[in-house]
């Protein structure tokens, strides 16, 4: 026997969960107003015809998102046309995006509010049979009010009316995300019954257990050496640090500082305090992503509260329930502890899929670590600035910038409105262990002539890192420098990832016996890759690559 959903168990379901995930940032109402209205289409005699013919149908072939917005539009808009058109837009763009003025110079909600021939009237009705337009009335008020809290913070803190848009439409684009989310949790859990694990709505004991762990596993590491005391001192600042107000803050040390376990205790201990719901961790690239993860795990010391969102993540021996929990959380990150790629990060932020902009709802009361931000590419600056912000003053959210080379963030078209403070200050004496380089400028080569420059090095080197700019450069020199007196490496991002890993612990073994290295490696290893050359040759470029 076929089991249905009705539409009213669906708006239901959809705005309860709407709200839940905005109920820490005191969006609550607003989230179940537009959750309730999102599928009032669906009333309709037409809709339901579109049901029966199954497979038949042209997917999307009838209109079932207009008649939502139309109605709050012409029942709301005259008592505040503000916290009516946000509502209007995430009812009307829960299947995609919409323009609010296309190029044609028609307005969005205008086409949407004037559509004919959508069968608004009867949607309208049969709603309202089972929600009462007073039920509606109140909840709207709420909404207005909750909203009008958010824009008036805006109004008082944005001069230029550029910026007041840009933090609006993110404003907007919150509330889409937690009705796209609400819409297919509840399709999710009806039509699979895929659940994620359920985590208590304070993580508070949560955190403070995995502390405990962490802290108790930090207690072990060695301090015999300048480097693991200095390591040791910045993780105990870090410590201190977290019961700062949430907030906009730098990590900035020294590469081999320890970075990836000092964030871990300062995240843990800071989401503790302030009662924080997620902790996210980004890195740039894959290779630093597993080495981080690795370590990220071993320290929490509880899997169930990790997912590791990025390309490298293969499930082929789950179980079909197990798949559809993971895509579930792939989808809207609803798990305690988020391991993923910076370009996942940026696609929640900006990307127009809805499958993205279902998961920003999830970045409010985080925590949000973000490694190697050096990597955000320059154009984005802008818009990386006007976000974080957005997402630590409206969403309570607290963002660690990590990196040894930290952007210039100050010289975006938008720089943020206070620079962010650092979490280690920075100390001479803290950070003298770390100088174990000197840095040469060679004489100019051209591609050719390095071969027989690099193998003359090796003749009194123990082991020799070259890193290129380009594919091309490392294949070309590595196939120049092989020699029976040394071994050669290679390493690049066109490597699938098991072969990588290989690689990457053959070199590890080589080195750690103290033969004669070479690696010529891209750019691939640059960035948080953990290993030690006796000597280093970097190709022509910007400063930030050659510190790290």
């Amino acid at each position: 026997e076929t089991v249905r959903q009705t539409v009213y168990t669906h708006l239901t379901g959809t705005a309860q969960r709407a709200a839940q995930c905005l109920r820490a940032v005191g969006l609550e109402n607003a989230g179940y107003l537009a959750g309730l209205l999102h599928d009032m289409g669906k009333y309709t005699q037409v809709f339901q015809q579109y049901l029966e013919a199954g497979d038949q149908a042209k997917r999307g072939s009838v209109i079932h998102t207009f008649q939502g917005c139309r109605y709050i539009m012409e029942a709301f808009h005259g008592a505040d046309a503000e916290c009516a058109e946000l509502i209007a837009f995430a009812v009307g763009a829960h299947h995609g995006l919409f323009d609010c003025v296309d190029s044609a110079q028609r307005i969005g909600l205008q086409y949407r509010t004037e559509k004919q021939d959508i069968s608004y009237r009867s949607a309208a009705a049969a709603f309202l049979d089972e929600v009462p337009s007073t039920r509606v009335e109140a909840l709207f008020f709420q909404a207005s009010e909750e909203l009008g809290q958010v824009l008036k913070r805006l109004d008082a803190t944005y001069a230029e009316d550029r910026d007041y848009a840009f933090e609006s439409g993110l404003l907007a684009r919150l509330l889409l995300s937690a009705v796209i989310e609400g819409d297919r949790y509840d399709t999710a859990a009806f039509m699979r019954g895929a659940y994620p694990l359920a985590w208590p709505e304070d993580m508070t004991f949560v955190w403070a257990e995995r502390l405990e762990h962490l802290e108790t596993r930090l207690e072990q590491l060695p301090r015999h050496t300048p480097v693991e005391n200095a390591r040791h001192t910045i993780s105990e600042l870090c410590r201190a640090f977290a019961s700062r107000q949430p907030g906009i803050y730098r990590l900035n040390v020294p590469t081999g500082g320890g970075k990836t376990l000092s964030s871990l205790r300062y995240a843990l201990a800071h989401a503790m305090c302030f009662h924080k719901r997620r902790l996210i961790f980004t890195s740039p690239l894959l290779s630093i992503l597993e080495q981080n993860a690795r370590v990220i795990r071993d320290y929490i010391g509880d899997d169930r509260l990790i997912l590791e969102h990025h390309s490298n993540v293969v499930q082929t021996e789950l179980a079909q329930e197990e798949l559809d929990r993971r895509e579930l959380l792939e989808q809207s990150w609803d798990a305690p502890l988020i391991i993923t790629t910076l370009v996942q990060l940026l696609n929640t932020m900006f990307d127009e899929k809805t499958t993205a902009i279902r998961r920003f709802q999830a970045l409010c009361n985080s925590v949000i670590v973000i490694d190697e931000v050096q990597t955000v590419p320059t154009k984005l600056l802008t818009l990386f600035n006007l976000t974080i912000q957005f997402l630590s003053e409206q969403c309570g959210a607290t963002i660690v910038l990590c990196s040894a080379t930290q952007p210039e963030l100050a010289g975006a078209a938008h720089p943020l409105r206070r620079t962010p403070e650092d979490i280690v200050p920075k100390s001479e004496s803290l950070w003298a262990p770390f100088r174990r380089t000197e840095l040469f400028r060679l004489s100019d080569r051209r591609l050719d002539q390095l071969p027989e420059w690099i193998c003359g090095q090796m003749d009194t080197a123990e082991s020799l890192l070259v890193v290129c700019n380009k594919k091309s450069e490392a294949a070309y020199l590595l196939e120049n420098t092989r020699s029976a007196q040394y071994q050669s490496f290679h390493l690049s991002a066109a490597m699938c990832v098991q072969h990588r890993r290989a690689v990457l612990a053959a070199l590890q073994e080589a080195l750690s016996h103290h033969g004669k290295v070479l690696c010529i490696s891209t750019q691939v290893i640059e960035a948080g890759v953990d290993i030690s050359f006796g000597m280093v040759v970097r190709l022509t470029a910007g400063m930030d690559s050659i510190v790290q």
